[in-house]
């Protein structure tokens, strides 16, 4: 096919029927829609877009030592371009779509370019799989919070799509969002650093900028034969002093290649403009080799601390992964993993299933009853009062804590962690019947984290595992909220 053909969708009238699967797709995106443009949350994103858009321009202007303004024309386009981002993050938390799947997904899909606003009759515009990524990570942290507060009034406070939703009690629990990344193994922390400083070595010297060295690609294949040999200690006898001996071996080799990649980035940096390379793509590659040359040292200590030195090496000091910034090894004591390296992520759910609250840590948390006081904070300040009670399992039972639900007037339904006392509590019928409720929390998180947070599991940095968990959680309220106004409806038809 010639590229300036461009590729037809058949446009016809004629109904989809015999299909109950279709019917739910189309059904739930058409009531996503009105309840986006009723709330008007689609609006309160599309200005933060702009106002996004408008920082980086002026940021990209002053460093020229220029100043930027927005035309009108431009605002307009862009608040447009801000609703259309909206929705196709929504599709793509909905579908579980990565970005190159979801360009094809929307172009290949009349309902899902009707959702996203790109139906046209002159010409679709799906946006790249590029453009995509950015709309999911352009807005922070704090313009999220804004859009589920606003969500939060509208659902529980004004009533705007039910009036039986209450959100007085809540029922929590703490997990925790695995990052991506393999088992941290100290010599394949030195495999990794190596590997990494060797790519990017090897993109500097095909620019034509080069210093004197052996082929970047025998360090990498001797590091591969030293960890075959690594892996190989155990099945022999001395296996400590095996390892070793390895290990000193990748020690002396980490440390040649790392002052290789000292002089590749000084003088990448001093002449990168004779090159081909982008200042953007230039910039990556000087940040990623300064980065590994950094953290080399401090992976090399921990390895000699302890399997040289047969030292432990605490919790706080350990790294866990070169591309994976805070990470935290979180015991969780469940049966498929007994620790999880990630960060702790609390969710406070009311009774009809939506999350009212969450709270994705950064720093790691030693006892989860630390993270409640914020959950109860922010519902006084969204509701103007504290709510009906709080239930949760026994990891939050403190004494502290117990004596800060009485003094706000909160029924505490917290478990305790003496048997004997949680004998006398089960003969409370509230008590009982909160406990019980408590139940299927676990299955809400379950549901948020395999269905609604695929975006977390392949997030590089806290701060895009954030926004994820932000993403994340928004789709589960809307489309919980779609899904029971569709079942309003089917009752009141039937």
């Amino acid at each position: 096919m010639s590229s300036d053909i461009q590729p037809y969708l058949p446009v016809t009238n004629t109904p989809v029927a015999g299909s109950i699967d279709f019917n739910n797709f189309f059904n739930l995106y058409s009531k996503l829609d009105s309840v986006i443009n009723d709330s008007g949350l689609g609006q309160i994103f599309a200005m933060e877009f702009v106002k996004a858009i408008n920082a980086e321009k002026k940021k990209e202007f002053a460093k020229r030592g220029k100043k930027y303004e927005m035309s009108d024309i431009n605002r307009i386009a862009l608040l447009q371009e801000g609703h259309i981002a909206f929705r196709c993050c929504i599709i793509r938390e909905l579908e579980g779509l990565s970005y190159r799947k979801l360009n094809i997904a929307i172009a290949a899909n009349p309902t899902l370019q009707k959702f996203a606003l790109l139906d046209n009759i002159v010409k679709i515009q799906v946006p790249s799989k590029s453009k995509l990524q950015r709309y999911t990570n352009l807005l922070s942290c704090d313009s999220f919070s804004e859009i589920h507060d606003r969500f939060n009034v509208l659902l529980f406070k004004e009533h705007a799509f039910l009036e039986d939703l209450e959100a007085g009690d809540l029922y929590m629990d703490a997990t925790c969002i695995r990052a991506q990344m393999r088992y941290p193994v100290d010599w394949l922390l030195i495999r990794d650093g190596i590997r990494t400083m060797t790519k990017a070595m090897t993109l500097i010297r095909e620019s034509g900028i080069k210093c004197r060295m052996n082929d970047p690609k025998s360090f990498m294949s001797k590091m591969n034969g030293l960890c075959i040999k690594m892996a190989a200690t155990n099945r022999k006898k001395d296996a400590s002093r095996n390892r070793k001996s390895v290990l000193r071996e990748m020690k002396k080799l980490e440390k040649t290649v790392r002052n290789h990649a000292v002089s590749h980035l000084n003088l990448f940096e001093e002449l990168w403009e004779q090159t081909d390379y982008t200042k953007g793509r230039a910039r990556v590659i000087s940040d990623r080799l300064r980065k590994t040359i950094e953290v080399m040292p401090k992976v090399i200590f921990q390895a000699h601390e302890r399997i040289i030195g047969e030292r432990q090496v605490k919790n706080t000091d350990k790294i866990l992964s070169l591309y994976q910034d805070d990470v935290h090894v979180v015991t969780r004591r469940k049966a498929e993993s007994h620790n999880e390296f990630g960060s702790q992520l609390l969710i406070a759910e009311q009774a009809d299933g939506f999350i009212v609250d969450f709270n994705f840590e950064k720093e790691k948390i030693s006892n989860e009853s630390k993270m409640l006081p914020q959950t109860l904070e922010y519902y006084k300040n969204i509701f103007e009062k504290a709510p009906d009670s709080i239930t949760t399992d026994r990891g939050f039972s403190s004494p502290k804590l117990h004596e800060l639900l009485k003094e706000n007037g909160v029924y505490d339904a917290i478990c305790p962690k003496s048997p004997s006392i949680l004998t006398e509590r089960m003969k409370e019928a509230e008590f009982r019947q909160k406990i019980k409720r408590r139940g299927p929390n676990e299955g809400r998180i379950g549901i948020v984290k395999n269905n609604f947070l695929s975006g977390s599991k392949k997030a590089y940095s806290y701060d895009r595992r954030h926004k994820a968990v932000c993403w994340g959680i928004l789709v589960h309220n809307l489309s919980k909220l779609a899904k029971m106004l569709i079942e309003k409806e089917l009752k009141v038809a039937a």
